[in-house]
């Protein structure tokens, strides 16, 4: 994953949790880390593992399958233009 795209996310799973009024310490509950690693985990989405992110959307009600298919038709979109 590219920077931006790993930017993208990281501000997209705060966004999300805000919506929702969520807080780091029930994400990190959820989740069964500590938050300073859920903290990691916001700031550093590339340390989540498949079944973590699938959780966290989940509780977010987020659909991450959808964030990433944006992502892909976005930089296909920006390569077709250069």
């Amino acid at each position: 994953m590219e920077n931006n795209e790993i930017l993208k996310l990281s501000k997209e799973i705060k966004l999300q949790r805000f919506k929702k009024q969520i807080s780091q310490k029930d994400c990190a509950s959820f989740l069964k880390v500590s938050v300073p690693t859920y903290r990691e985990f916001e700031y550093n989405p590339q340390k989540l593992n498949l079944e973590q992110a699938q959780k966290l959307s989940e509780l977010l009600e987020w659909n991450l399958f959808e964030f990433f298919l944006n992502c892909i038709l976005q930089n296909a979109i920006k390569n077709e233009i250069k």
